[in-house]
């Protein structure tokens, strides 16, 4: 159904990104190069529609704790793509366990 999305916890999101999905990282550039997911794209949190995030036919939102990446699954539904949405955002990827990449040189962390 358009305009629906659905909220995942970590180690779904990390298997759904595993097996193709585009992964958007909806945060600003200090928080992205400080520590991200390797493999996703950043967009400009309220950017996020079908110009910035392309052709996929499966889309990951993350942000930080949740609540950017929720809004921008919710317009990314209504535009057609299936969505999902990592509860928790990357404080619940990094609390999993599971990788982070940074590009400012340092320990990767969720800022």
């Amino acid at each position: 159904m358009a305009g629906t999305y659905r909220s995942i916890d970590a180690a779904a999101a990390k298997k759904i990104f595993d097996n193709g999905a585009h992964m958007i990282d909806v945060r600003y550039e200090d928080e992205w190069h400080a520590g991200h997911v390797e493999g996703a794209d950043r967009i400009t949190p309220g950017t996020a529609n079908k110009h910035s995030v392309g052709r996929a036919d499966t889309v990951v939102a993350v942000c930080r704790n949740g609540n950017a990446s929720r809004r921008a699954a919710k317009r990314l539904a209504k535009q057609g793509y299936q969505v999902y949405h990592l509860d928790g955002g990357l404080k619940a990827w990094e609390a999993a366990g599971l990788p982070l990449v940074s590009t400012n040189g340092g320990r990767a962390r969720i800022v």
